[in-house]
């Protein structure tokens, strides 16, 4: 049996379905991933082809794909560290991968990206799916920001407490 740690894409993906492998976001996903973003926000929400070419190169962002057997990219998150925090800035799952573990998996790659501090992130108030996936995953909620996503639009604060890390930074 390997050692996870040895292997970071294995670690990664550790207790989850084999179907779904996480990897980092090369330029050849960049299109699949603006799909993603277009099938899954609105209009002005969703990140442009430009704005993800930027943040796939911006120091300090984690931003992993997930594949699966059916689907070369099956879904994204992009994180950072911001404030001391660890920030999920956006996590999109193509709408023909939804409730297949492809969310748990990026979620959990965040994680192991990340293994030490508490993770933020902000759902739209009316996506009790996002969040039901967010507090299976430990995530409590943590407050309300009026006109978030605008006028009449509120955010959900989510956030994930965690201890000190209790193994190496994983690179992913």
């Amino acid at each position: 049996m390997r050692d996870p740690d040895s292997d970071p894409e294995q670690a990664i993906v550790a207790g989850q379905p084999p179907a779904i492998r996480l990897e980092r976001a090369g330029w050849r996903d960049l299109r699949g991933v603006a799909a993603i973003q277009k099938a899954s926000f609105r209009p002005g929400l969703a990140y442009s082809l430009s704005g993800l070419s930027i943040l796939s190169v911006f120091p300090g962002v984690v931003f992993l794909v997930a594949r699966s057997d059916a689907l070369p990219v099956a879904g994204c998150v992009i994180a950072d560290r911001h404030r001391g925090n660890i920030r999920i800035m956006n996590l999109a799952v193509d709408p023909a991968a939804r409730r297949q573990g492809v969310g748990t998996a990026l979620l959990r790659g965040v994680e192991a990206a990340f293994p030490a501090g508490d993770i933020m992130l902000m759902a739209e108030e009316w996506n009790t799916g996002a969040q039901a996936l967010y507090e299976r995953e430990g995530y409590q909620r943590s407050g309300v920001a009026h006109d978030y996503y605008g006028k009449g639009r509120h955010g959900v604060s989510l956030k994930k407490a965690r201890g000190p890390a209790g193994h190496r930074r994983i690179q992913v």
